[in-house]
């Protein structure tokens, strides 16, 4: 009876982490296919679909991570007007994530987003203006000193 149970059990653990297997790679299965159609619509113009590559690519979801191809991406949406992709630009730049970093493009961008009303862009926006100015209020007292 003992060995009845234990075979049992030992069935039941193993079909469990089959089918486990089975629901994860059906989850891959689907991202990968969104990630497809996403390719297809964004190379077409589609401007959420680019935004989507782009947060796909960034993530590393359902394809292979390059932050140089999110950023790539973030851009043509941000360009035709998609203001959570201004967002995405202006981390970007501040991040240096598929790109150099740079304070003042990432100024634009979340400026951009900010327009629109992207909360998040709009704090980020003023912590970046803070630290420019205090940037060049150094530069300019260091050159002052110099004279």
């Amino acid at each position: 009876m003992k060995t009845l149970i234990t075979a049992i059990l030992i069935l039941t653990v193993n079909l469990s982490a089959n089918t486990t297997n089975i629901y994860s790679h059906a989850k891959d299965v689907r991202v990968s296919k969104k990630v497809f159609f996403a390719q297809r619509a964004a190379k077409k113009g589609n401007v959420q679909a680019q935004f989507d590559l782009a947060i796909a690519y960034a993530t590393g979801n359902g394809i292979e991570k390059d932050e140089t191809k999110a950023f790539y991406w973030f851009h043509k949406s941000a360009r035709a007007g998609h203001v959570e992709a201004k967002y995405y630009m202006g981390v970007s730049f501040l991040q240096g994530r598929g790109v150099r970093k740079d304070a003042h493009l990432a100024r634009y961008w979340f400026k951009q987003a900010s327009k629109a009303g992207h909360k998040k862009a709009i704090f980020y926006l003023a912590r970046v203006e803070k630290s420019l100015n205090k940037s060049n209020k150094y530069i300019t007292e260091n050159y002052l000193s110099k004279i």
